[in-house]
């Protein structure tokens, strides 16, 4: 088997036995893999604390195509993440980025643009002094975008004409203006829909600059937890946010 080497994010990891560790990692090469790092545990090299989630790892492992599991040889950080990983807040967030990646990605097929916004976002969130919901959903859209789910926020998908307010309607999986909406929808509002617009225009060094009330974050949040709800199965919420709403109320 051959040593391979590449810059992995830690998605998951859980002890096997008394003394091995096996960790999910998205990886800019391989996509999601699964690495056992046998003895890991016991052994005085320290490297277990590098399999941790949501770590930033340079990875080098020994690749066979053909198993599940591939065999861990060694690691180091290449981001050490440390306000995130002492800051509640910054914390749920970033867990709750990698249980989006880990919920929506699928297999060994490599992504290195959704590799790239992973890192980055953790990051960003690392290095942030507020506005953690807002680098949130510029990532959830940026994520919707590049799985192909991209919602449509300025012409209605059925009518095609320019929405005011918007109702997402279960039957078209997508927003759609108050004339073509069916039955009952979540409204979003036009200041929220103003936000989303600015989101997915905005990068993570420009969110400073949307305004946002607390009636339109709670519209906002709404609408992506329940289009990404829609459109991932098996998805019913992120349970990091969730923890983090119980810890913090």
């Amino acid at each position: 088997m051959p040593l391979e080497s590449t810059v992995a994010i830690v998605l998951k990891s859980f002890p096997y036995g008394d003394t091995s560790k096996i960790a999910r990692c998205y990886t800019r090469q391989f996509g999601k893999l699964s690495v056992i790092a046998k003895g890991v545990l016991t052994s005085k090299t320290l490297q277990g604390g590098y399999l941790e989630p949501m770590s930033c790892i340079s990875l080098n492992f020994y690749h066979n195509p053909k198993r599940q599991l591939q065999i861990f040889s060694k690691a180091e950080f290449s981001r050490p993440l440390l306000s995130l990983k002492n800051d509640m807040k910054k914390l749920s967030y970033g867990f709750a980025v990698i249980e989006l990646i880990d919920r929506t990605v699928r297999g060994e097929e490599p992504h290195a643009e959704l590799f790239n916004l992973t890192e980055e976002v953790l990051s960003v969130i690392d290095m942030s002094t507020g506005h953690l919901n807002r680098i949130f959903w510029c990532f959830e859209i940026a994520l919707l975008s590049l799985l192909g789910f991209r919602p449509h926020l300025s012409h209605c998908p059925n009518c095609q004409k320019g929405m005011t307010e918007a109702f997402f309607s279960v039957g078209y999986g997508e927003l759609v203006c108050s004339r073509c909406i069916s039955g009952s929808g979540q409204r979003v509002s036009p200041e929220a829909l103003t936000v989303l617009r600015e989101l997915k225009r905005s990068n993570f060094d420009s969110l400073d600059e949307i305004v946002c009330g607390a009636k339109e974050r709670k519209e906002v949040g709404g609408f992506l937890a329940e289009y990404f709800r829609f459109h991932v199965e098996g998805l019913r919420e992120v349970r990091s946010l969730r923890v983090m709403e119980s810890l913090l109320s």
